[in-house]
């Protein structure tokens, strides 16, 4: 009964609400966890699916440095595209700024943008020197002309028009544009989060952009999904299994009384599950490698 006594005791109520409000006001932007989490797991700074050339490869043999390899090689697919090295390149939704600093590393003149501060924050802390920009890219406000833009996977979070408008109004003649992102192939009520890969092509031709390379890498981003799905299913699922069961074996009246807290954990979960399966993925999904032309 005593682990009950906070249930009973109106102070304890009292502190509770008080500590619910506390955290309801916080502003969650100061303290992004998931940036906490990525920057302490991958030491390269970069937040994207990686290129692994094996497609092949069983994702129980990818090692943490093979991924980190992945991305490494992901990123150096995207400079080699860049064919103006002498002219600022803008990396939107720029990360960790992996890409920054590898551009930065390469002599490449790099400017970052994205609307998330803690981002910035991180950025800013580790090179003082590069110019970020705190915005969403459809309401950046140039002061120049980029001779390169990159959006590597970020283009599915801003709406089609608003992207090509303001890259026509930021771009020199002859800039190029490098897309990497994943491509809805089918329009569902279950397959949401990402532009459809006709509607992208459209807006190309509408916009007057040549497509110097098109290429579908798919194959080489799915190691990296199957990866996560390795450890959803060997780590995550038996951990819920064994935090539930033991939280029935030890305190089965709260189990009982969290059960709508558990089948919304639940119901997270295979959310999640569905945007790392594989198989799921490549029936409704392309992962698509552009590289654009200003005509």
């Amino acid at each position: 009964m005593s682990k009950l006594t906070p249930f009973f005791n109106p102070l304890a109520w009292y502190k509770a609400w008080r500590f619910h409000k506390k955290n309801a006001a916080f502003d969650k932007s100061t303290y992004d966890l998931e940036l906490h989490l990525y920057s302490k797991i991958l030491k390269n700074n970069m937040l994207h699916w990686g290129y692994f050339e094996d497609t092949q490869i069983d994702p129980g043999d990818i090692s943490l440095n093979q991924f980190q390899a992945a991305q490494q090689r992901y990123a150096g697919n995207l400079l080699e595209q860049i064919a103006d090295k002498k002219s600022p390149v803008l990396d939107v939704g720029c990360g960790m700024g992996g890409l920054a600093e590898m551009l930065m590393d390469n002599a490449i003149p790099v400017e970052v943008l994205t609307p998330n501060k803690n981002q910035i924050s991180f950025i800013s802390g580790k090179h003082p020197q590069l110019k970020a920009h705190r915005c969403k890219f459809e309401d950046f406000e140039a002061c120049k002309l980029y001779g390169t833009i990159i959006n590597s996977e970020s283009l599915q979070y801003i709406k089609l028009d608003a992207a090509f408008h303001k890259a026509d109004s930021i771009v020199k003649p002859k800039a190029r544009w490098i897309i990497t992102d994943y491509f809805r192939t089918e329009d569902t009520t279950d397959n949401k989060g990402s532009h459809l890969l006709s509607d992208f092509k459209e807006k190309i031709n509408e916009y007057g952009w040549n497509v110097v390379l098109e290429k579908d890498i798919t194959s080489n981003v799915l190691p990296t999904i199957a990866y996560v799905n390795l450890y959803i299913e060997r780590f995550l699922l038996p951990l819920r299994h064994y935090a539930y069961e033991k939280l029935r074996y030890k305190q089965a009246w709260l189990f009982y009384l969290s059960e709508r807290i558990r089948n919304s954990i639940d119901a997270k979960i295979d959310k999640e599950r569905r945007s790392v399966d594989p198989a799921l993925f490549v029936t409704q999904k392309r992962y698509m490698f552009f590289v654009l032309e200003k005509k």
